[in-house]
């Protein structure tokens, strides 16, 4: 039963942590992406926005991530780093689980 724990512990860390390294990810490509789409010259901002519909993804995807609020990627980035603390605790901590005051011999 105790390798079961140990082995459920080390995978559950592993997801949490995984998912928090993915919306880092996610973040880090936000905010890229609102950057690229500062820089570019207003024009084709507003040519951009204009025929949203008639774009290719990956300038619907820019566009779209400009709008997201600096508020939300900094609570974004803060819960991927409590989820990346978390998992990686519960993913360290779960195989250190030792047995029951039982002596052996």
């Amino acid at each position: 039963m105790l390798g079961f724990v140990r082995w459920f512990c080390a995978l559950f860390g592993g997801v949490v942590l995984g998912a928090g390294l993915v919306l880092h990810g996610q973040v880090a490509l936000a905010r890229y992406l609102r950057h690229e789409v500062d820089g570019t010259f207003f024009l084709w901002r507003a040519l951009g926005h204009a025929t949203f519909a008639f774009q290719g993804g990956e300038t619907r995807m820019a566009l779209a991530m400009s709008e997201v609020p600096e508020a939300a990627l900094k609570e974004s980035d803060r819960a991927a780093w409590v989820l990346v603390i978390v998992g990686g605790l519960i993913a360290v901590t779960g195989p250190l689980l030792r047995g029951g005051g039982r002596p052996r011999g």
